[in-house]
């Protein structure tokens, strides 16, 4: 049987070169990304499975996990945002040839982490329930006794989960995903089996989510540590580092990170008033956005790989002042991104009704309303998702986390809040009123990225000197 020849077909030769830069090869940017992807499935998969598990314990059950996820997301974003930052650092270091100093960025990053998610944890455990009053009051009682099951398990987990994050992020920055991979293969391999063995086989219900969550988070911690130990000298990391704190470097990466942090809280702060406004709608309407969120993030998440694999890539390119293939590897990546989301809209379309009776098993009454939901997400995915996200990726890897966050914070308050407000509650059409405004404000948000990425002022940050 004849197999074509790929080293001598001129289409692959251009698709290679087109991916090619003077610091990466094609091979390369296949070798960092392909691990980040492996990764961004399984967070999608546990996330499918949990509530399709969940989903068997009724739609109050499905309706608790989609709320507390608020709450969760909230504070989550900080800890992604100090391992991003810490990614940054570490990847313009690396790019720029200053080895010597990605062990203090490595070990300011890990004392950052356990502080934030130490005091975090704490101060939300103390007040858990007022918390939950405060934000969600007027749900039903069985769900507003789910969700705080399934939250105080997810805030004993986040000092665990800190850690595994802040490994991972210094990791990637350079360029070892590979390791990451096996990270997230383990921790979420491992929760997927604790959630079939403690809720479908053990039946226990939100409790089982609860404990599924911290146990995998601590196989997670512990792997972590071991990939720490197994790669110190590659990150030029000693025991005395990790002894002494330094209060500059950690001042440092929080500096980096800052930006990032600031937009996540307002910005998940803003998805947490959207839940807010979701909430009085009823159970049914509290299920259908869960199950529908949980079902089109398959879509988005060749995308959301771009962007993750997109700030080693165009940092270290930005580090050697290589500003040309930075901006070329963002456009590829944007247009990788959106052909895909194309692609894979349609696969999940020819599967969306075996999805809706037989994984979710969503009450009779909300079809009609997911299927709406599905089409905007099918609409707006190619459109505008991949623009909006991969764009403001390479922006933050140059260090130009400010505007980043001022474009996002402006279009989330004032654009998917307030307006989602108004077509929602005031003009009554609910659920599908705040996902018809959410898509339209990934145009809002690209367009902001864009007009601060044609002015070029980007480039002119100097974060490793």
């Amino acid at each position: 049987m004849h197999r074509p020849d790929l080293a001598s077909n001129a289409h692959f030769q251009r698709a290679v070169h087109a991916f090619s830069g003077p610091n990466y090869s094609a091979r390369d940017v296949y070798n960092l990304t392909l691990p980040v992807f492996v990764d961004t499935v399984f967070l999608a998969l546990v996330d499918f499975c949990n509530t399709g598990i969940i989903s068997s314990d009724g739609a109050s059950s499905v309706g608790a996990v989609n709320t507390a996820n608020a709450i969760h997301w909230l504070m989550f974003g900080t800890f992604n945002s100090i391992a991003l930052g810490a990614c940054v650092l570490v990847a313009q270091h690396f790019g720029a040839g200053h080895k010597d100093r990605i062990g203090r960025v490595t070990a300011a990053s890990l004392h950052a982490m356990i502080a934030v998610t130490v005091v975090y944890s704490g101060l939300v455990l103390a007040f858990e329930e007022p918390i939950i009053r405060l934000f969600f009051g007027s749900a039903d009682p069985d769900v507003f006794a789910k969700i705080s099951i399934f939250l105080f398990g997810v805030l004993v987990s986040y000092p665990l989960r800190g850690l595994y994050l802040a490994v991972a992020g210094v990791l990637r920055g350079i360029g070892r995903t590979r390791i990451t991979l096996v990270l997230s293969l383990v921790t979420n391999g491992s929760n997927m089996l604790l959630n079939l063995v403690f809720v479908t086989w053990l039946g226990w219900g939100m409790e089982g989510l609860a404990w599924a969550t911290v146990l995998s988070q601590l196989v997670g911690a512990v792997m972590g540590c071991a990939m720490l130990v197994a790669h110190a000298g590659e990150l030029r990391l000693t025991r005395a580092l990790l002894l002494r704190p330094n209060l500059a470097d950690i001042w440092q990466v929080l500096t980096v990170s800052a930006p990032f942090i600031l937009e996540d809280l307002f910005f998940n702060g803003g998805k947490l008033i959207i839940q807010m406004f979701i909430v009085p709608f009823g159970t049914l309407q509290l299920a259908a956005n869960g199950i529908i969120y949980s079902w089109v993030r398959w879509i988005e998440i060749v995308p959301r790989t771009l962007c993750t694999a997109v700030v080693p890539i165009a940092g270290a390119a930005i580090g050697a002042r290589d500003y040309a293939y930075a901006k070329k590897i963002t456009w590829l990546f944007i247009a990788v991104g959106s052909v895909s989301s194309l692609a894979c809209g349609l696969v999940m379309a020819a599967l969306y009704p075996w999805a809706l009776d037989s994984f979710f098993h969503a009450p009779e009454e909300i079809h009609g309303t997911l299927w709406i939901l599905f089409i905007i997400n099918l609409v707006g995915y190619p459109l505008l998702f991949s623009l909006q996200s991969i764009l403001p990726a390479t922006l933050r890897a140059a260090g130009d986390g400010k505007w980043t966050t001022i474009c996002s914070l402006s279009s989330m308050w004032i654009y998917r809040i307030g307006v989602g407000y108004l077509v929602s509650v005031v003009f009554g059409l609910q659920i599908v009123g705040l996902w018809l405004v959410w898509c339209s404000e990934w145009g809002v948000r690209a367009l902001l990225f864009y007009l601060r990425y044609r002015t070029g002022r980007w480039t002119q940050h100097d974060l490793v000197g």
